[in-house]
């Protein structure tokens, strides 16, 4: 299979997944658009070229998002690897939360294992990061108060600060990002 199969793979996959899903906003984006975007993040903003990177970008919320319970979880991941390789699953698993925690512990994980995350996960989580606070700015969730935004900014602010020293670029799109957020919100 060629770099363009696999991607493409990956894709079509995630659509499929994330088919019936939103953003959280009020524009009703489809969520398929956020890691399509993060992919082309990573691609476009921070000059990655390497499509098992790019292939986990695109998959990085489809175990996170698309399952219920661990059985589903589980026949999930072993679709995964049939289908991308145990190389892809293994960093789509890297960045994705496990929903059994509590979302205050799953949050609090994210900062305490963000430095002990591989290159690829830390490069692909602040693309993920870097989307969502372009989501926040320009479509954010109708529900969300003031507060609940801004703790969202500072929250992303500390996680990212763990993943810092893989890809110069990314992480200036970031901060320029974060500070647009902040001003926005007046942070």
């Amino acid at each position: 299979m060629t770099d363009l199969q696999l991607l493409l793979k990956a894709l079509e996959f995630a659509s499929y997944r994330h088919r019936s899903q939103y953003r959280k906003g009020t524009a009703k984006i489809p969520y398929i658009n956020h890691p399509i975007q993060v992919a082309a993040l990573l691609a476009n903003e921070g000059g990655e070229t390497d499509i098992k990177l790019l292939s986990a970008a695109v998959l990085h919320d489809v175990i996170e998002d698309t399952v219920d319970s661990v059985e589903e979880k589980n026949k999930l991941m072993s679709e995964i690897s049939a289908l991308f390789g145990e190389e892809i699953l293994a960093l789509t698993m890297e960045v994705t939360d496990d929903k059994t925690l509590e979302k205050r512990v799953r949050k609090q994980l994210q900062i305490d294992q963000a430095n002990h995350k591989s290159v690829s996960a830390r490069k692909l989580k602040i693309a993920d990061k870097i989307s969502n606070l372009r989501e926040i700015i320009v479509d954010p969730p109708d529900w969300w108060p003031i507060e609940r935004i801004v703790e969202y900014l500072l929250w992303a602010e500390k996680v990212v600060e763990g993943l810092k020293g893989v890809n110069p670029e990314l992480e200036k799109l970031f901060y320029e990002t974060l500070a647009e957020a902040k001003k926005k919100y007046s942070v």
